[in-house]
């Protein structure tokens, strides 16, 4: 196990009020091999302690990791006054795994995935309803995006002078 990993859950549940506090912010390389950075919500961990992100397969940031698959997560919390980037290599997983995932999704998160393409010009009637009821068909939209994890730094914003940690993976964890 990351040795910070109890870090971050004493933190999750100093916040855990917060929708905010799963709301994590994920750095790719565009296609046009230009930084791009996106919100995204924090699902979980998997048993390899991957980060676990859910992805429409249909958004340009799967066309970037297609191309070049590592990316940078920035995690903030507020009221700890913590601040963690993760550097790492993405996979997307497509296989049956996402059943487990996707039958944790409510009925209007599930309703997402059947949503017009990320990205596309408008041209709906958005009082429309796209809410569909999917309770056992999983979209051919729903991805998970998992990070494998190989470098960790966290700023812990003290007065008056921040703390800095660092982690790297190589065979092992070292701070």
């Amino acid at each position: 196990m990351p040795p910070l990993l109890a870090q971050i859950s004493s933190a999750q549940r100093k916040e855990s009020k917060f929708n905010a506090s799963r709301w994590i912010q994920l750095a790719t390389i565009g296609i046009d091999n230009t930084p791009r950075v996106r919100t995204v919500v924090f699902r979980g961990w998997s048993e390899s302690y991957e980060m676990e992100i859910y992805i429409d397969k249909r958004s340009l940031k799967n066309e970037e990791l297609d191309l070049n698959n590592n990316v940078e997560v920035c995690w903030l919390f507020s009221k700890s006054k913590c601040q963690l980037r993760f550097r790492g290599t993405s996979r997307i997983e497509l296989g049956d795994e996402r059943q487990r995932h996707w039958d944790q999704l409510s009925e209007k998160s599930k309703s997402m995935w059947s949503w017009p393409s990320p990205g596309n010009h408008l041209f709906y009637d958005l009082s429309k309803d796209f809410y569909v009821n999917e309770k056992e068909v999983i979209s051919i939209n729903f991805a998970i995006l998992k990070i494998d994890i190989f470098h960790v730094d966290q700023l812990i914003l003290h007065n008056p002078i921040h703390t800095r940690r660092r982690w790297i993976r190589k065979k092992e964890w070292i701070e």
